[in-house]
């Protein structure tokens, strides 16, 4: 177990330094990648798929942490702002829960930005799934001499 929790810019930090690492520069004009740049590329992927998935996992406790401590607080704002009437109530409750509710959004954000990195992932190494079996077809048709 983690001896300090993670916060929702950790995450949002890990997912920018994936997607630099799983970004594809299309190829040259005229040009079509070669199986070795493909694999590369696949590799690269399936490594920061495995990364991506503990950056979801991590996501989710901080998205969790996060709504605990907001429950919490607003217990104990609620339970002061005793004997008001209801739109009073609401307004301390909400005032004194604005750092909370803050961290709270901050770490859905970083939730779904993990989660759109995962997506990412899977989209890219589909792609690059695809491109190796069309540069596959294109080797297999220029190796084999047409028949007459």
């Amino acid at each position: 177990m983690n001896a300090k929790p993670h916060t929702a810019a950790e995450v949002e930090g890990w997912v920018a330094k994936m997607r630099q690492e799983i970004a594809i520069e299309p190829p040259a004009p005229g040009t079509i990648r070669t199986p070795d740049e493909i694999i590369f590329q696949l590799e690269r992927v399936d490594s920061v798929a495995n990364k991506a998935l503990w950056i979801v996992k991590e996501a989710d406790r901080v998205r969790g942490d996060a709504a605990e401590v907001l429950l919490r607080a607003k217990s104990k704002a609620q339970a002061g702002a005793e004997g008001k009437n209801a739109a009073e109530r609401t307004a301390a409750v909400d005032l004194a829960t604005e750092q909370e509710r803050a961290e709270e959004a901050a770490a859905q954000i970083a939730y779904r930005y993990a989660k759109g990195l995962a997506d990412l992932v899977d989209s890219r190494k589909s792609s690059l799934q695809t491109q190796s079996k069309l540069v596959l077809a294109t080797y297999q048709l220029a190796s084999n001499p047409r028949r007459a």
